[in-house]
């Protein structure tokens, strides 16, 4: 086994000295989440990679020496919920310097970006053509490509067409031993036709690399679908409703997702706005003092005509289950003010910044915990109702801890549950009362059998594992064949 200055030494051969770092202080920073404090581990050696303008680089090179000894090595892109955390140590690659948009194909509606390109560069270069990805990741320009697909990443779209991984149509992919791999629409890359669309003469293995957290490869290329677009197209709308109209909530969301006149619904409640209304972000005037489910709502329109069918539809359904149109929040929190703060005129709906709810929360709270999963929209009122208790019993319900609700429905008739808790990471019992709630819902949501996306589902305990019954043993089976020293990710799946 080497030691860890022959590692750095190979390491610095590959790469140069710049790109290589044992920095303690980076190692802190690189290790960060969105559930900082909740998992500390550190990487031995952080790894700087960069691409140069034909798309050359170092990966599989560092992969086939990481391989030859054993090292473990993840992946890290921008801020993630727990997969950028190295839980057995090693070797920890930024991949951020492999962001180049490599192709727009404004005519097969398609982009191909390196997998450490952010999200915000690829819808940039898209609407230059007029296009964008129907699923527009949120959370600023530090979310990158390769680390949504790893982890199902989420965005305004679900409602309409899916998550993000439902837009991919090719990959390339880096084995544990160096092999380079292209699946789907990028194995037809060098012929005549090019990439057009996923389906090849093989069985589909890009699911293979979908919600891996890594562990099956490293995904240096992805080939994305995009559709016709311009933000003038998207109409922005806040409906409002009181904490005994769940029920009515669930079934206007229902209607609303089988009727597919929405683009995207998001679901929040008031904790997410406590902070920013203390703050005089939004007017409470024009806020009912009893909202509070925030059901945010986005129409694509290319038309008045097209607007004015949605928008009777829609209101019909909110207005029949109790709701309030509340402009205040869909002008400041997703419309014109959201879009000047955005880049390129391409918002993140009024998330972080000074004045965005984010960073306004985390000033009178700290530091944010996730957890997210998928359940189906019916089981809404249910779930909402056990995390509450759960947060009341932990002693966290309540403005310093803003346990607040963050949601996307989406089309599958399901609903990807984002449950924040804000706590000071410094503080143990602040931490013990994190964990205690983190459990707790990891109990009930595995009893009712959730869809896990993070943080990493090592971290959930045996159910979800043992409910896949032999399925999970033939992924075993696969990660063994394509992972046989197990040195992707280890600990974050198996």
């Amino acid at each position: 086994m080497l030691s860890l200055d022959e590692i750095i030494a190979k390491l610095t051969d590959i790469v140069g000295p710049r790109r290589v770092s044992t920095n303690p202080i980076d190692k802190i920073n690189y290790q960060h989440t969105l559930a900082y404090g909740a998992y500390r581990a550190l990487p031995d050696v952080i790894v700087r990679i960069e691409s140069d303008r034909q798309g050359n680089h170092k990966v599989s090179e560092i992969l086939e020496f990481a391989n030859e000894h054993k090292i473990p090595i993840v992946a890290k892109g921008g801020v993630g919920m727990g997969i950028s955390s190295p839980l057995k140590g090693g070797l920890l690659l930024d991949m951020l310097g492999m962001d180049k948009i490599l192709e727009v194909n404004s005519s097969m509606q398609y982009v191909i970006a390196e997998g450490g390109a952010s999200v915000y560069a690829i819808h940039h270069a898209l609407r230059q053509h007029g296009l964008m990805l129907p699923n527009f990741g949120t959370y600023g320009p530090a979310v990158v490509i390769g680390a949504m697909i790893n982890k199902g990443g989420i965005g305004y779209g679900m409602t309409r067409y899916g998550w993000i991984a439902d837009m991919v149509l090719g990959l390339e992919v880096i084995l544990a031993n160096g092999e380079t791999i292209r699946l789907g629409a990028l194995a037809n890359q060098e012929t005549t036709f090019g990439p057009f669309q996923k389906w090849i003469h093989l069985p589909d293995l890009l699911g293979l690399f979908t919600l891996a957290a890594g562990s099956m490869g490293i995904i240096s290329k992805v080939c994305l679908r995009a559709i016709q677009c311009q933000r003038e197209w998207l109409h922005d709308y806040c409906h409002v409703f009181r904490r005994d109209q769940l029920q009515p909530v669930q079934d206007s969301l229902i209607e609303l997702v089988k009727g597919e006149v929405v683009y995207d619904i998001h679901f929040t409640d008031r904790w997410q706005y406590h902070w920013p209304l203390e703050e005089g972000l939004y007017d409470k005037k024009k806020i009912p003092d009893d909202g509070w489910f925030f059901l945010k709502t986005v129409l694509l329109a290319r038309d008045q005509e097209e607007l004015a069918f949605k928008e009777k539809r829609m209101r019909r359904i909110y207005q029949s289950a109790g709701g309030v149109e509340v402009p205040e929040i869909a002008d400041k929190a997703m419309g014109a003010k959201a879009q000047q703060l955005g880049l390129h005129g391409w918002p993140d709906w009024h998330i972080m910044g000074p004045d965005g709810w984010c960073g306004t929360v985390v000033r009178h709270t700290g530091m944010f915990a996730v957890t997210s999963k998928m359940y189906p929209l019916r089981f809404l009122k249910e779930m909402y109702d056990l995390d509450e208790a759960a947060k009341r019993e932990c002693g966290i319900w309540d403005a310093e801890h803003s346990p607040q609700h963050d949601s996307y429905v989406t089309r599958d008739l399901a609903i990807k549950e984002e449950y924040f808790t804000f706590y000071n990471p410094y503080d143990d019992e602040d931490v013990a009362k994190l964990r205690k709630w983190m459990g707790m819902v990891a109990q009930f949501s595995n009893e009712r059998g959730v869809v896990w996306t993070a943080p990493t589902l090592s971290t959930k305990g045996p159910l979800p594992y043992l409910r896949l019954g032999s399925l999970y043993d033939v992924v075993k089976e696969i990660k063994q064949l394509v992972d046989p020293n197990n040195i992707l990710n280890p600990g974050a799946l198996f």
